[in-house]
């Protein structure tokens, strides 16, 4: 039988991943800051549809091959690209 101290360990292990989540979306989220920053300089629309819907599915056939639902991952990723995507409106629309 696992004890209480054990599974504070794991609660300790889940925390250490999220950390590493929310740092990594954190990365990528300054990174998409730049490439409004690049679109606003060159003129390029934010919205790029088919860029949107093929990183979507990438991610979808990555999350499967580490035994990810696909549903999931496509979930995650539009809240990711939603978030993403405010984020360079924001910056192209509103920034001098």
């Amino acid at each position: 039988m696992k004890t209480i101290s054990e599974l504070e360990a794991f609660r300790q292990e889940i925390d250490a991943v999220d950390c590493q989540i929310i740092e990594a979306l954190a990365k990528r989220f300054e990174i998409a800051k730049r490439v409004a920053d690049f679109k606003k300089q060159q003129g390029i629309p934010m919205m790029q549809p088919g860029r949107v819907e093929a990183v979507k599915q990438r991610r979808r056939e990555l999350g499967m091959q580490h035994g990810l639902d696909g549903e999931f991952m496509i979930a995650l990723y539009s809240l990711i690209i939603q978030e993403t995507c405010c984020m360079e409106d924001e910056i192209i629309e509103t920034q001098g």
